[in-house]
């Protein structure tokens, strides 16, 4: 027994390996019982050549070599058999041959037993090899013939296929081929004569393996991705060896042999610059071998990048769920993305392309695809569900992402096929990973946005009657003097009806009195009611001023006085008038509140650089240098009785405006509020 025994030794096993690595996919799959039939064929015809390295006898190693060449007589048929079932679905004839290569495969076999195929054996320097009878000739074009076949279905499988993965294993198959019929030809060459070093284990090794890959790893079946590793890792490794190499190459020589270690030393020196620099030139080079080789994989997986972290800013819903199925289309050119939002039932209605709630999935798709936890392709789903699994291929769809927030599945994107049946390969399921986990936080963010501002609009609503609330005994007085003079007046007109003076003099002053209470009422209900914003060109001082007046018998009751001073050049805001005034009732009401006896609440309305300003100014005890970055914080008061909404809407309001706020506050002196807001466009002011 030589050392070339080890060839088919080695083969054999990894044929064998390859074969029940396979098994792993289940034996209920068809091309995987083929493949598994043709990996025992090929570890068959290692064993032949085995026989003829390893026996020393010649009738032993013909014997068992005869027997074990059953493999190679059944191989061509199974080959067959496989591309058959890794190409589309069969057309006419292809069964036929292939139960044809079968039937031939089972007759050569029974010649091949009986000795028909081979007269005997002959020596080579590595073993013994076959002297082949006239029948052997028909073996060999009985495997050129089906060999041949296989590249005509592979061929129409990857000019018509069924899917991206259907075009993948096409392609690989060829890779095999390639790979595979070179080292194939140096066994049949040494039996018609032509004495070169039989490689054929090794290139069935490599056929078998690659075969193996295209079955069983279907998210890394993308060539691109070995690619990209492959010629990096070699560009870094000659950037670093090369030099190195020549540079020690010299060193070597002109040290010669007087100083080995110094030569030794430098060896294991660039050894460990090439194990730093490697990784790192690697790293650097991926990218740009992306780019050159794969530019449209390179270029939509960018997209989908910068996609995934601009989505978190996107609040609204629809806006949000059509931009994301109108990217997925466009960036993947796949043939449709379908879009399924969860409700609290658990059911998954169609949000997109068009928003359908009668459009729900059923029950029994949608339990299985609440379990998924990450992007999965459609040929995966079978060890959750087969039917669904079924069912979305039926429909031609290729990808399944969840949408999940925690550990609840709050929606579901189903990818159809690439148009150009290019593969989802790993690295695409891991950036659709983030675009997912950016879509699913938005979607929260946007569920969350809705609800904080309904609860907003309450919370508006109660500060709003909650300052009403506070005029109410100032309100009380400025309405019961005017009635008591109407009441007066009445109770004296049946005694004086006939005194016209009387008559005209206290109508008036009655009807004076009612406009009054009228306009009172009028104020409050404006504060009061609930407002949707609309903005349109307001003048500060006649919005501002009314209220000034209406707080003056509250600010009374302190013995404070409210003040209004307007420049004469203060132009039109552009505001919501209900809104406005609801910021300058915030800011008087605090400031009456806080202003000690005696003292003075000033607003002051003029115009900045960036837009008309008024001013709250009071002379209370001011606020202290650590409170000031929280008094517009929600629930931040320093009053005992207060609840912190007052000033958080207020800078909500301003805020939503296009305005800014700003407080000053000297303690022991008083603090000041400066609000600024947009000015009214000329185009508004002129209509106007």
């Amino acid at each position: 027994m030589g050392p070339h025994v080890l060839i088919p030794i080695v083969a054999a096993l990894a044929n064998l390996v390859i074969a029940m690595a396979t098994l792993s996919q289940g034996l209920k799959r068809p091309v995987v019982r083929v493949f598994f039939f043709l990996s025992l064929c090929l570890v068959s015809w290692h064993l032949d050549i085995l026989a003829l390295y390893y026996f020393a006898d010649a009738a032993a190693a013909e014997f068992w070599s005869r027997i074990f060449r059953t493999g190679l007589i059944f191989a061509p048929p199974a080959a067959y058999h496989l591309t058959i079932l890794l190409g589309p679905v069969p057309r006419r004839g292809t069964i036929g041959l292939r139960a044809l290569g079968y039937a031939i495969a089972t007759a050569m076999a029974a010649l091949n037993l009986s000795g028909a195929l081979v007269a005997g054996v002959e020596p080579h320097y590595w073993g013994w090899y076959v002297r082949p009878t006239p029948l052997y000739g028909a073996l060999t074009g009985f495997l050129l013939l089906y060999l041949a076949l296989s590249f005509e279905g592979m061929w129409f499988a990857y000019r018509h296929p069924v899917s991206p993965r259907a075009r993948v294993q096409a392609k690989l198959w060829f890779l095999s081929a390639g790979l595979a019929i070179p080292f194939s030809v140096t066994n049949l060459a040494t039996v018609y004569g032509i004495h070169i070093y039989p490689l054929g284990n090794l290139g069935n090794v490599m056929y078998a393996g690659v075969i193996a890959y295209a079955i069983s790893r279907h998210r890394l079946m993308d060539v691109d991705y070995v690619v990209r590793k492959f010629v990096s890792f070699i560009l870094a490794l000659s950037a670093v060896l090369v030099p190195g190499g020549i540079l020690l190459f010299r060193l070597a020589v002109y040290l010669g042999a007087e100083k080995p270690s110094i030569v030794v030393m430098a060896s294991v020196t660039l050894a460990l610059v090439g194990v730093i620099l490697v990784p790192t030139l690697q790293e650097a080079l991926e990218t740009r071998v992306q780019r050159a080789f794969f530019p449209r994989r390179y270029d939509y997986r960018q997209r989908l990048r910068r996609f995934a972290s601009e989505l978190v800013h996107v609040l609204d819903e629809a806006a949000l769920i059509k931009q994301l199925g109108d990217t997925f289309v466009e960036v993947l050119d796949v043939e449709y993305c379908r879009i399924y939002l969860g409700d609290s039932a658990g059911q998954f209605a169609a949000v997109y392309p068009t928003r359908s709630p009668d459009a729900t999935l059923p029950e029994s798709l949608s339990r299985p695809l609440q379990r998924i936890e990450e992007p999965m392709l459609v040929g995966e789903l079978s060890r959750l569900d087969e039917a669904l699994e079924a069912q979305l291929v039926s429909e031609s769809a290729e990808v399944v992402l969840p949408l999940r927030i925690e550990d609840r599945v709050i929606g579901i994107i189903l990818l159809a096929r690439n148009r150009d049946f290019l593969l989802f390969s790993g690295e695409d399921l891991q950036v659709l990973a983030n675009v997912a986990a950016g879509a699913s936080v938005a979607l929260e963010n946007s569920r969350l946005s809705r609800e904080l501002r309904k609860s907003e609009a309450v919370l508006a609503r109660a500060n709003r009657l909650s300052s009403i609330g506070m005029l109410a005994a100032g309100i009380a007085h400025e309405i019961r003097n005017p009635l008591t003079a109407v009441k007066t007046f009445l109770d004296l007109l049946p005694q004086r009806i006939d005194d016209r003076d009387f008559v005209d003099q206290f109508r008036d002053l009655s009807l004076s009195e009612l406009k009054r209470v009228t306009d009172l009422i009028n104020d409050m209900l404006t504060l009061g009611r609930s407002t949707t914003s609309h903005r349109t060109a307001v003048d500060l001082a006649q919005a501002i001023e009314p209220l000034a007046r209406l707080l003056e018998n509250t600010a009374r009751k302190g013995q404070v006085e409210v003040a209004v001073e307007a420049d004469d050049d203060v132009p039109s805001v552009f505001a919501d008038p209900d809104q406005l005034k609801q910021i300058a009732l915030n800011l008087l009401l605090n400031a009456i509140d806080v202003s000690p006896p005696q003292s003075q609440v000033l607003v002051h309305l003029f115009n900045t650089p960036d837009g008309p300003t008024f001013e709250v100014s009071d002379h209370g005890s001011g606020i202290a240098a650590d409170e000031l970055d929280n008094i517009f914080e929600p629930f931040f008061t320093t009053k005992e009785s207060g609840t912190g909404l007052g000033l958080a809407l207020v800078h909500q309001m301003v805020v939503e405006h296009g305005g800014t706020i700003t407080v000053e506050s000297r303690m022991g002196e008083g603090t000041t509020f400066r609000v600024t807001l947009p000015p009214a466009p000329s185009a508004m002011l002129q209509s106007a």
